[in-house]
């Protein structure tokens, strides 16, 4: 203590030169580490470089270039399938119970009659099979136009009689021997709570259905006559003037053995929902313009099953980007 009495400004010096020590010591290991974690963000941003640069495809302009160009040709087919499939939203739907149960009766008795009309190019009378008191598809309504309770099933019921009208009119002008059945979904008894698993209703493993994007209506059309009945139907629905997909056929030969028969693509829309697939004894191409009957001399049945395709997804803004 005597010492620092006697020399209390060079104590006093000692004193602050140590602390400026101890301080500039701390501060030269902060400033350590932060080097070694900036030295550690750059090694691993080189690192991330390398990956990306090495990365197939790499992020070079050119690729971005191509990456863009595919782009904007998906969304430009993307438009282009989704107007070819909005074909059908021409067709109006009435909402109006009472006329549309009139179109329905009009309907049936229509096809009754023009199936005992038809002729030939030559003016032969060429009619086509029907049972009796057949009603196309609308059984229910054949003796009375009973109302439906869901008003909203109502354009639903016009809707198909509408498309069942423009398939009828392609399988008449296909000259079928005779009509077996026309069948729909029966959605309005679906709508009542109906327990009953009668009826007529698309096998989930082929149908187009996406819940919130793509709505159907399927149909079953059963006839017999020859391969160019077949022909026939499948070459004028490939014309597809309205958005319909065959998603089905099957073929029941005279000797009662059944095939299900391969559909190639007729338009892009089928390619689009694919070809369908099913087992079967054999796998039969479906009849081309320029192919050979696949079953000749011989009248078989045939039941095709169709679907009506909507879109459901909103419209996108203008401007927007896919």
């Amino acid at each position: 203590m005597g010492f620092i009495k006697k020399n209390l400004t060079f104590t006093i010096i000692v004193v602050v030169c140590i602390l400026a020590f101890a301080a500039g010591a701390y501060l030269a290991l902060a400033e350590s580490g932060k080097i070694d974690q900036a030295k550690q963000n750059i090694s691993s941003a080189e690192s991330q470089l390398n990956n990306m640069r090495f990365a197939d495809p790499a992020p070079t302009q050119e690729n971005v270039e191509a990456s863009a160009k595919n782009v904007a040709e998906l969304e430009a087919e993307l438009r282009e399938i989704r107007e070819d499939l909005e074909q059908g939203a021409r067709m109006s739907a009435s909402t109006d119970g009472i006329g549309v149960m009139a179109g329905i009766q009009q309907f049936i008795s229509e096809y009754q009659r023009e199936a005992a009309a038809l002729t030939d190019k030559g003016g032969e009378p060429l009619e086509i099979i029907v049972p009796d008191d057949f009603a196309f598809g609308f059984e229910q309504y054949i003796d009375e136009a009973r109302m439906l309770e869901d008003e909203d099933l109502i354009p639903v019921l016009d809707k198909q009689r509408q498309i069942l009208s423009y398939l009828l009119d392609k399988l008449y002008g296909a000259k079928p021997e005779s009509i077996v059945s026309v069948e729909r979904e029966v959605l309005e008894l679906k709508a009542e709570g109906t327990s009953s698993t009668e009826g007529f209703a698309i096998n989930p493993a082929i149908t187009a259905r996406v819940p919130g994007a793509i709505d159907t209506l399927a149909f079953g059309l059963t006839f017999t006559g020859y391969t160019d009945s077949l022909r026939g139907l499948l070459n004028d629905l490939a014309k597809f003037d309205l958005p319909i997909v065959v998603r089905s056929i099957e073929v029941e030969r005279p000797s009662g053995s059944r095939t299900t028969a391969k559909v190639p693509a007729n338009n892009k829309l089928d390619a689009f929902f694919g070809v369908f697939d099913g087992g079967s004894n054999s796998e039969v191409a479906a009849p081309e313009e320029a192919q050979k009957p696949v079953i000749s001399e011989n009248i078989s049945t045939f039941t095709v099953v169709l679907e009506f395709i909507e879109i459901v997804l909103p419209a996108e803004p203008a401007g927007d980007n896919v």
